[in-house]
């Protein structure tokens, strides 16, 4: 999500700092919200100001469309948490974590019935946007390149998806310029069905949900 920067001769005194509640032993003036302070506090400080904050926030155990996994067991938020100073990407360093995310790509392959003797190819994202965007941009490039190959055009991709998918769906059309064929929902009825995809398709499709 986009921010932009607050103007703060626009932002009212009280709503430039945070009150210190909780932490007036470390510090005797609000700390500002958008601007780095110029001394430090103590990370117990830190920690309780960012932690308090955070209880405005809804329960992730009682968000019914989440997309996260609200619980696991303590061993693999150790293994998380012993993991979090690896730079991935940089496999000379961490040869082992590549090791392991090459058996998790075999496994997911062959998880979605991966047929034997396909080279499935798979690799980790950062989460679900991201996995979709990318494998979007790779039937992007699966089409245009059968398309050049049947001397077709390449410049009017499309996709076809309902208005009830995620809205990664609809920025990866709008970043990646593919047009959007979106079928809007009707009441009490919740799904798509095959002709009303039909409609949408012609021979630019690149891909639907």
């Amino acid at each position: 999500m986009l921010h932009k920067k607050k103007r703060l001769s626009q932002i009212e005194d009280s709503e430039k700092g945070h009150a210190s509640t909780y932490s007036t032993r470390y510090f005797s003036e609000p700390i500002s919200k958008y601007e780095m302070p110029q001394s430090e506090m103590s990370a117990g400080a830190a920690y309780q100001l960012v932690h308090d904050e955070l209880n405005m926030d809804g329960n992730p155990s009682l968000n019914l469309a989440s997309f996260c996994t609200t619980w696991m067991e303590p061993e693999a938020e150790k293994l998380i948490a012993e993991s979090n100073d690896k730079n991935f990407i940089d496999h000379d360093q961490y040869p082992q974590t590549e090791v392991i995310h090459e058996r998790l790509v075999n496994m997911l392959a062959r998880l979605f019935n991966s047929p034997d003797g396909c080279d499935s190819v798979g690799t980790a994202t950062i989460g679900s946007s991201e996995a979709i965007m990318l494998g979007l941009l790779a039937h992007k490039w699966a089409w245009k390149n059968r398309r050049k190959k049947e001397g077709k055009p390449v410049n009017k991709p499309n996709i076809v998806f309902g208005n009830d998918v995620h809205i990664c769906w609809d920025k990866f059309a709008r970043y990646f310029d593919v047009e959007p064929r979106i079928i809007p929902m009707e009441k009490d009825k919740y799904i798509l069905t095959t002709d009303e995809v039909a409609k949408k398709i012609d021979e630019n499709k690149q891909f639907f949900c």
